[in-house]
């Protein structure tokens, strides 16, 4: 059997972590912007220099606000949890604001 995309497969997670509809507000350029950014995702947990969070981070500038924190979440389905955080800041990016839960992540609704 062949194996899914990781794009595809961070798609799927992301929605049940954070609901059917939430690649609803992805455009065109969100889309290709998140792709890069998950595969940007999967060599930092490979190399962790600066120069690979730096791309991070301008791939991420590039997506509309309301759409970065498909970004963020989707470093955890990659990497740990906590590494969210890491990389987001090492990419000199803010938090998203009114950041979700993800169902799966501790303290998320799955998990009680």
């Amino acid at each position: 059997m062949k194996e899914k995309p990781l794009n595809e497969t961070v798609r799927t997670w992301l929605r049940d972590n954070l609901g059917k509809g939430c690649l609803a507000p992805l455009t065109g350029a969100d889309a290709r912007a998140l792709d890069a950014a998950i595969y940007t995702i999967e060599l930092y947990s490979y190399d962790r220099s600066d120069e690979v969070a730096q791309a991070f981070g301008l791939i991420v500038g590039r997506m509309q606000p309301k759409t970065q924190e498909l970004a963020f979440h989707a470093i955890a389905q990659c990497m740990e949890w906590m590494t969210r955080f890491e990389l987001w800041e090492r990419a000199g990016l803010e938090l998203p604001k009114n950041i979700r839960v993800c169902a799966w992540e501790p303290g998320g609704s799955a998990r009680n």
